[in-house]
């Protein structure tokens, strides 16, 4: 089947080569598993999953150990060369150019423990993997929208999950790691041993250290179902008006999340869908099906249902719900973090997002009540009532700044009812952590920085500038 990668034209990838550096030291410690420019496949290891991304590294290593990683970052070290966390193709930008990129391309272990409710799981672990790992169990792990995301990745960045309303934000239940520090040393941390440490791994990203492992909570999940629900455009304002009043009305086991979409006239959509707009509801709960119903069905009387997959489903089915692609593509987004989602903020969203253009979909998350959460981190309480995510593709370059503005637009028009942080896995590309955290939090995370990595060593696709 063609993909949306075939119709786009793969940009050749910059690199900005370190003077007088000498990178046969670290091959002869790793062999093959460094790829450097000109090596066989160079041109696919380089690219983030992110298309639209030139993240431009100058060297990828494809670590199968934490010793692996050690040896990159005493590199680095050594040369003033960058090391950038990067756990899986996810989570690139810009900020990256001129680094060695570290993936957790072999460091895969699944370690269930069901009776402590608790998983390992490596760097190189998708979501899709662990959740297969937990069919049966009566157990689910903080799952997002997509499968193909790392769990490691996804977690470090704070986590909106499909299980926030119940469980909290995806980095809450973050219980301890093993790192790679700034010096190359491999250690194990967790809240007796660095409480300040974890504090930053908590939706600081890789700011501070490479997380080659974590030690997660896994969460009752007795009866997990949901689905996706799709009606026409002409019915946006009755429908999202339902989900608004669904979402005050449903029990914290419910996760309900709307989106406006516009299907790209492309010859890869599915023919019966291609070039048209819905209006979309999805859902998910760990509690069963049969409650579930009855928080849709004022939803289902707002409009005619054109497409339907509410059902009971396993661990392993929850990152279908959204039926995201995990092929790469060349895409931009951006988030805002919403206080209430009131008709008159409905109506300003349809104003700007409405028709098809530069934006591809607005989804809103409900999120629950902002609360505290179980441990202390940058990122673990559920900082807003509902979280709003608009999404574009970007196959040429020269589109940015349309897109930008688009992005631009929705927010100015959802100003009136923001509220709270944004975490770092849903800003943009181009954006740093100054929305994803107080002024307070940003100095405290500057200081954990400055303790355990004074010269520099590591860079985060999101950062603190």
């Amino acid at each position: 089947m063609t993909t949306l990668t075939d119709t786009i034209a793969t940009r050749p990838s910059r690199h900005d080569e370190p003077a007088d550096v000498d990178f046969d030291a670290l091959r002869a410690q790793i062999g093959t598993r460094l790829v450097r420019p000109g090596d066989p496949g160079w041109n696919e290891v380089s690219l983030a999953w992110n298309l639209a991304v030139d993240q431009s590294p100058c060297a990828v290593v494809l670590a199968e150990s934490a010793d692996d990683v050690a040896a990159a970052v005493r590199f680095g070290r050594a040369f003033d060369i960058a090391v950038a966390p990067q756990a899986s193709g996810h989570g690139a930008s810009a900020r990256l150019a001129g680094s060695i990129v570290v993936r957790g391309t072999g460091l895969d272990v699944i370690d269930v423990d069901v009776i402590a409710r608790t998983a390992r799981v490596g760097a190189g672990v998708r979501w899709g993997a662990l959740q297969a790992a937990l069919d049966g169990t009566g157990l689910t792990g903080m799952i997002g929208s997509n499968p193909d995301v790392s769990v490691v990745g996804y977690t470090l960045q704070g986590g909106y999950s499909w299980f926030t309303r119940p469980f909290g934000m995806g980095a809450d239940s973050l219980r301890s790691a093993e790192i790679v520090d700034a010096d190359g040393v491999v250690r194990h941390v967790d809240d007796d041993t660095d409480p300040g440490l974890m504090w930053a791994l908590r939706g600081g990203g890789g700011n501070v250290a490479y997380v080659a492992s974590v030690e997660i909570d896994l969460h009752l999940a007795p009866a997990i179902a949901g689905g996706r629900m799709l009606f026409p455009i002409a019915d946006a304002r009755s429908v999202l008006n339902a989900f608004a009043q669904a979402t005050a009305a449903a029990g914290d086991a419910i996760s309900l999340w709307a989106s406006i979409v516009h299907v790209p006239n492309l010859d890869f959509m599915p023919e019966e869908v291609r070039g048209q707009s819905f209006v979309v509801v999805e859902s998910c709960t760990a509690e069963g099906l049969t409650g579930l119903e009855r928080a849709l069905a004022p939803i289902r009387a707002a409009g005619v249902l054109v497409y339907d997959t509410v059902r009971e489903r396993t661990a392993s089915e929850v990152g279908d719900i959204c039926e995201e692609p995990i092929d790469p593509m060349p895409v931009a987004h951006h988030g805002m973090a919403l206080g209430e989602l009131t008709p008159t903020a409905i109506d300003a969203l349809l104003a700007v997002a409405g028709r098809p253009g530069a934006i591809l979909q607005v989804q809103v998350r409900h999120l629950g009540p902002s609360r505290t959460a179980r441990r202390s981190g940058l990122m673990t309480e559920v900082p807003s009532e509902y979280i709003a995510v608009a999404l574009s593709l970007l196959p040429d370059p020269g589109l940015e700044p349309m897109v930008r503005d688009a992005f631009a637009e929705v927010a100015a028009a959802l100003r009136p009812w923001s509220a709270g942080a944004v975490g770092s896995t849903l800003v943009s590309a181009w954006d740093t952590l100054d929305r994803s955290t107080s002024y307070a939090d940003r100095e405290r995370l500057a200081d954990v920085i400055a303790e355990h990595d004074p010269t520099g060593v590591y860079r985060a696709a999101v950062g603190l500038s």
